[in-house]
This record gives C-alpha cells, sequence and structure tokens, in this order.
C-alpha cells in the first residue's frame, strides 16, 4: 500500500491511500489529487460539494474497515483528520482480455463473443444488448477475505419478484472465505446438492444470458470468472442452443432432436443394451448378426462388461487428457491415442471389433450435448446403466430408467419443477421442448418462470 502526503490549505496534512498496481496513476493524479488538493478546508467538509467533484466514481466511506475494502478494492482513499469521512475514489487499472467466443460453446450463425473476467464489464455487455433500464442488477459482497463481488441480473417487470428475492437472500447467506468459481455459489444454494444432474446452466455466452433475461430468467455474475449461472431451468434447457432459434424452425427442431437422441439414448443406453444382449438375451438379435458378433467375441476373452469399461475408462483418460495439455498438443495427442489404442486393443484380442464402433458413438454423442455440466452427467449416468445391464441384463436398464427419471421428476432449479413441460405435463410448454414450433406459437413466456408478464411484446 503507497501512502502519499499532501497539506490543504499549505498548512493541514492530509494523506492518500492507494496500491500501486492497482491504480492507474494518470488518472489519479488528474481526476482525484488535482480537484482534491485544489479545494479548501471548507469545500472538503461539504458532502454536496465533494460529491461534486468531476470524477463520477466519489464515495464517502465513515469507518476504517470500509476505506481498508476500497482500497483493496481498486480505489485511492483520501483521509483528512479534520473531516468526518474518507473519500473514496475509483479508479483501478483492470487487465482484460478482448472479447472471443468461448470455446466450449460455439455457433453459427449467433455472436461470436463471450464474457470476461471482470464484471463491470460483463454488465456494460448485457446493457449494451438490452437497452433498457427495466435490466437491473443487485449486488452483494461475499467471501470474508476475498470481497468479491457477486450481481443478480433481471428484468424488471418480467422477472418473478419473489424468485429474486429468494435467490438475493440465498446468496448473501454465504459465508465462505472465498470463491475462486462461480461453481462455489451453485453448489452452495442448490436445494439438491447430491444430484447428478445440474439444477443451474452455465454459460460464457452474452446471448444466452440475454435470452434467459427476457423469458423472466435469473442471471448470477460474479467479479473473475466469465461464467456466469441461469436459473430456473428445466431439463431441456440443457439441450438448447441458440442456433435452434436462429435457423427456421423446422431446421431448428431437427437439430434438438438429433441432439436430444445422441445425447441421451446413444449416449447412455447403446453401450447397456451391447452388455445386456450379448450376456443375457442373445436370443433378441437377428441370425445374421448373431453370427457376425459371436465370430467376433471368439477371440476376445473378457466378458462385455470388462470391454466396454476398458474402453470408456481409455476414452475419459484421452478426454482428459486432451483438456490439460496445450491446444495444438491436446488435438494431436487425443487422435493419435483414439486411432492406436482402439486398433492395438482389437489386435491384442481385449476387445471386439463392434465395441470400437459403440464406444466410438457413444463418445460422439456424448460430445452433441451443449452443456458440458449435463454432458459429465450423462457419463457418470452411463457407467452405472452399465453395470447394472451387467448384473440384470435388461431389467437392469429398465429399473435405472425408470429410477432415473423418477429422480429428475422431483428436482427443481429454485422450487421450480425440474422436468416440465413433461411433469407436471404442460401442452403449451411441448411447444419449445423436444421440437420449437415457430416463434409465432411462442408468444407465451415459459411457466417454471413465474413471470408476470406471461405475453411477449404485450
Amino acid at each position: 500500500m503507497k501512502r502519499k502526503n499532501v497539506f490543504i490549505e499549505e498548512k493541514h496534512e492530509a494523506w492518500f491511500f492507494y496500491i500501486h498496481e492497482n491504480i492507474d496513476n494518470d488518472l489519479l493524479q488528474r481526476d482525484f489529487i488535482a480537484p482534491i488538493i485544489n479545494m479548501n478546508y471548507k469545500q472538503l467538509s461539504d458532502e454536496k460539494v465533494v460529491k461534486n467533484i468531476p470524477n463520477g466514481s466519489i464515495k464517502l466511506v465513515y469507518t476504517t474497515d470500509e476505506a481498508v475494502k476500497e482500497i483493496f478494492s481498486g480505489s485511492a482513499v483520501f483521509v483528512f483528520e479534520l473531516i468526518p469521512y474518507a473519500i473514496a475514489c475509483k479508479i483501478d487499472k483492470v487487465e482484460k482480455r478482448t472479447l472471443e467466443e468461448p470455446s466450449t460453446e460455439k455457433n453459427i450463425r449467433g455472436p461470436h463473443e463471450g464474457f470476461l473476467e471482470v464484471l463491470e464489464a460483463n454488465i456494460g455487455i448485457l446493457r449494451r444488448k438490452i437497452r433498457s433500464d427495466a435490466l437491473k442488477f443487485k449486488t452483494v459482497t461475499l467471501g470474508k477475505i476475498t470481497n468479491q463481488t457477486v450481481a443478480i441480473a433481471y428484468i424488471e417487470g418480467i422477472a418473478n419478484k419473489d424468485l429474486v428475492e429468494g435467490l438475493y437472500k440465498k446468496i448473501s447467506s454465504i459465508e465462505l472465505d472465498g470463491m475462486p468459481a462461480i461453481g462455489y455459489i451453485e453448489q452452495s444454494i442448490i436445494t439438491h446438492p447430491n444430484s447428478l444432474f445440474p439444477q443451474f446452466l452455465n454459460t460464457e455466452r452474452p446471448d444466452k444470458a440475454m435470452a434467459a433475461l427476457l423469458e423472466g430468467r435469473i442471471v448470477i455474475l460474479m467479479d473473475g470468472t466469465p461464467v456466469v449461472l441461469i436459473a430456473p431451468v428445466t431439463f431441456i434447457s440443457f439441450f438448447q442452443t441458440l442456433d435452434d432459434y436462429s435457423n427456421p424452425w423446422l431446421l431448428g427442431s431437427f437439430l434438438r432432436v438429433v441432439r436430444i437422441l445422441g445425447g441421451i439414448f446413444i449416449a447412455v443406453f447403446m453401450p447397456a443394451l451391447y452388455i445386456a444382449i450379448t450376456s443375457f438375451h442373445y436370443y433378441a438379435v437377428p441370425l445374421e448378426l448373431l453370427l457376425n458378433l459371436a465370430k467376433s467375441r471368439t477371440v476376445v476373452p473378457l466378458p462385455p462388461i470388462f470391454e466396454i469399461l476398458i474402453l470408456e475408462i481409455t476414452v475419459e483418460l484421452i478426454r482428459e487428457a486432451a483438456i490439460r495439455l496445450p491446444t495444438y498438443i491436446g488435438t494431436a495427442v487425443s487422435v493419435f491415442a483414439g486411432l492406436i489404442i482402439g486398433q492395438a486393443a482389437v489386435e491384442a484380442g481385449i476387445v471386439s471389433n463392434l465395441v470400437i464402433v459403440i464406444v466410438a458413438a457413444t463418445a460422439t454423442a456424448s460430445y452433441v450435448v451443449p452443456s458440458t455440466d449435463m454432458a459429465l452427467s450423462i457419463r457418470i449416468v452411463r457407467f452405472i446403466f452399465m453395470l447394472a445391464a451387467s448384473i440384470f441384463g435388461i431389467i437392469g436398464i429398465v429399473a435405472c430408467t425408470t429410477f432415473t427419471v423418477g429422480h429428475i421428476i422431483v428436482l427443481d432449479s429454485l422450487g421450480q419443477p425440474y422436468f416440465t413441460p413433461f411433469s407436471p405435463f404442460s401442452l403449451r410448454g411441448l411447444k419449445d421442448s423436444l421440437v420449437r414450433l415457430p416463434l409465432k406459437k411462442q408468444m407465451i413466456r415459459p411457466e417454471e418462470t413465474k413471470t408476470g408478464k406471461k405475453v411477449r411484446s404485450e
């Protein structure tokens, strides 16, 4: 912390306190120090005069703790023992990267920009997209040591006030030393912390956050991370992308159906069905296919469950390695490992050719899920289905399906039903679920947002 001594009216000593590395020194001299030292004692004693200093970031603080907090937040603080307050001026110097499209949330026809790590910049991005005074932000400071700012964004008149206030109280009650990532907030306020399925939708895309706000949802932003949280959401929300709405409704519906079929049915059921059929229900396979299947398995000494597990765990290792390595190395390693390990496993008689096809199709299907949180949940559920199929066959798959659907039905997001519009059933909600009907047919906002303004563009 740096201290600069000055004299008011050339006889009263005063001080400026700030952290040199966090302050724009040119702005400090021009917009704060120069106006202050040109004022006399009488002017500095008048709060109205002080607040009219040309710099718009002037704030009066009345306690030592407040002053220290302002200094560590990137402000310079003027302390003069003859006045009952200190004067803080926000002139922090923040290094931020350029607006880039998030690497994990690509789209074709939408904007190619993402949020940044600076909260003020993210608020500015949302304000540029929603040019209305109805866009409101409620802020709270969290982290007993880090003192991080969290903002709750909503559109007044559209968002449900009770949901906003309830979320604000939940976030305000969080007591942690600090939050390196926004996931700390999510884990502290979700209703079902032991569920595999995410109950908040996270995104780095401003357009996705804007669309959520217009539907009556609430967006949580935190200083220091480009990821924001959206709530309340439904199970189907994790399979929707902006391209669904940018394309004509028939094309958007086709993409969504492919995404749901691939992300759920292929990624979850295909390995389990292979294990169940080859272990218990081989009579359900046509004779021609059964002969080829038997021929490929004659050289494999391992049971089907071990075949699948070996390759699935290998795929997970390759996936993690590709993420941790630099981009240009990770891509080469993932391609090389996939080809070499797969071919070597077949030649060594560890797995059959059909298993390679099934695992490859399953891995590809899991990548079509837009939400990384939901994709991870599906990958874990797949292992559960595989183990159940290896013990109980088709009955195990049916039992796991029943339990999973039942579990999803009892989940909620900010107290709103997670599996709507299927349970509770809503005919109106089906217009934007498995398929997307034309925009003219979707003039009613989603029921789970509990909005007071149900009709769009009323």
